[in-house]
Formats: C-alpha cells, sequence, structure tokens
C-alpha cells in the first residue's frame, strides 16, 4: 500500500547496515513464522493467550497482506528481529509492532533503520507523520519515543490492549507547528531544537 499510496518502493532502501545488523524488505508469509515463533517471548506474553498468536483471522491475514510493511533485521544470517506497519490514510505512517529478540535488545538497531531510512524515505515521499501506541509500563519504548522527538499525542483505553500512549513523530514541520499552538503549554524544546539546527 505505501507504493500506490506514496510511491515507495522500499526495495531501492535495503539492505540497509549498521553495527554489524542488517535489514531486509520481508513479507506477511515470512513475519507471520516470526510473529508465531518470538513474539510472546519478545513481548512477555503466555504464549496460549497472546493476541499475536490466537487473533489468525483471515480478515487479519488479508489487512496485512493488503496494507502491511515487514522488515527484517539480520546479525549475519540470524533473525534479530521484526518491524510491522501500515499507512494508517494518505498523510500517516503506523508502527504496529518492533520486536527485537531479547539477545539482541540494546544495540538501537531498529532506531538506526527508523533515522536512517524510514524516516527520511517517508518524509522525501510526503508523508505528514509516524504514530505507535505503547503500554505506560513500556519505559523502554517511552525512552526510545522522546529520543527520536516523538511527541505524546494522546491516550487510548481499549478492550484489546488496555492503556496506551499515543505517540506521534510528525515529519511536516507545520504540521507539528499547529500541534504545539494549540495543544501545548509552557517550553517548547521542539522548536528551540529546530532553530540550534
Amino acid at each position: 500500500m505505501s507504493w500506490q499510496l506514496w510511491g515507495i518502493e522500499w526495495e531501492h532502501a535495503l539492505p540497509f547496515e549498521s553495527g554489524g545488523f542488517r535489514a531486509e524488505l520481508s513479507n506477511y508469509t515470512r513475519a507471520k513464522g516470526f510473529i508465531a515463533a518470538n513474539y510472546a517471548t519478545v513481548f512477555e506474553e503466555d504464549a496460549a493467550s497472546s493476541p499475536f498468536a490466537t487473533d489468525l483471522s483471515s480478515a487479519k491475514q488479508r489487512y496485512y497482506q493488503a496494507f502491511g510493511d515487514f522488515f527484517e533485521f539480520f546479525q549475519g544470517d540470524e533473525l534479530a528481529g521484526l518491524l510491522v506497519c501500515t499507512p494508517t490514510d494518505w498523510s500517516t505512517y503506523y508502527i504496529r509492532s518492533a520486536a527485537m529478540m531479547p539477545k539482541f535488545q540494546g544495540h538501537r538497531i531498529i532506531q538506526n533503520f527508523y533515522t536512517s531510512v524510514l524516516f527520511p524515505t517517508l518524509q522525501h515521499a510526503g508523508v505528514e507523520r509516524v504514530e505507535f501506541d505503547t503500554s505506560p509500563s513500556n519505559m523502554a519504548m517511552m525512552h526510545i519515543a522522546t529520543r527520536l522527538r516523538f511527541n505524546n499525542t494522546g491516550t487510548i483505553l481499549s478492550e484489546r490492549w488496555g492503556a496506551m500512549i499515543h505517540f506521534t513523530k510528525f515529519l511536516s514541520t507545520d504540521k507539528e507547528d499547529v500541534f504545539l499552538r494549540q495543544f501545548c503549554a509552557g517550553v517548547k524544546y521542539q522548536v528551540r531544537e529546530r532553530a540550534q539546527s
């Protein structure tokens, strides 16, 4: 769907190599195997009740086949992690899950991919924002979000995931300015940082 909406051909930006790791474009069939085998471990869930393992409806599979972008991360020949993203609409890209096997966590592999490949490619194509949701207890992800200059843009309560914090990284400074002007009081570090660069 990224191609239909924005003309993005991810294979032109890949493979990407950084710090001994390699990112490659994948597909739903390959990703499904990694999810089934590893997501319960990565997200510290009971494999029998994990929503990743139990919701295998044909509608979900068709959705991911039609809309999903899948990126695999390797160290040598070993599959280290998976990033799953989808367009939300014509202007927004959504990070659905970022999963790194425990022994590879802490190497900033996916973060380097975000800043070197994902964000620049989306911005060049005219995408205005990247979004994701995370649990309030996921301190590591909230720290990463702050470091990558995502803004906390809301909270969500649902029967699927419970309480979640919504984050937005504005790829358009005009859109970020609207958010800061209308919804944020006090020091606006985002504007200060832009002025310094």
